[in-house]
């Protein structure tokens, strides 16, 4: 499962882009508000500490879509994702700071059809080097 999660996010961050800046000249199907919620980072989790963000994700079909200015700090963030015909869900996302620091997101899990769906996943920084544990709850 892990590598297949590998490959897909790689699929998502190379060419997902092309495919879904083609949908994304269409009108969203619908909005699936989120909450994004990160542990400790593993660098240091003194000074970064955990945090919550409120996401709004636009749906065209089966793909999720998000880009998003981050606060505090300066940055942008960029979530993509898709939703299988199984009920199965993968979404990466990249953001990077006005200062130049850089990190993904990728998680996955199975849409809960009748109620609250919760995915899995990770934020891996190079900026410092390290690594918190996150969810995606929508």
């Amino acid at each position: 499962m892990r590598r297949l999660n590998y490959f897909l996010l790689t699929w998502l961050l190379t060419f997902g882009s092309q495919v879904f800046s083609a949908s994304a000249q269409q009108a969203p199907t619908d909005r699936v508000t989120a909450s994004l919620n990160c542990g400790s980072h593993s660098a240091n989790s003194k000074e970064l500490k955990p945090f919550q963000a409120d996401l709004q994700f636009d749906l065209y079909g089966s793909l999720w879509m998000l880009d998003r200015k981050t606060s505090p700090q300066a940055g942008e963030e960029k979530f993509r994702g898709i939703l299988s015909p199984t009920g199965m869900m993968l979404i990466a996302g990249q953001g990077e700071s006005g200062s130049g620091e850089t990190w993904t997101y990728e998680f996955s899990g199975r849409k809960n059809p009748k109620g609250i769906t919760i995915l899995k996943g990770s934020l891996r920084s190079e900026q410092p080097k390290g690594v918190r544990t996150c969810s995606l709850t929508f």
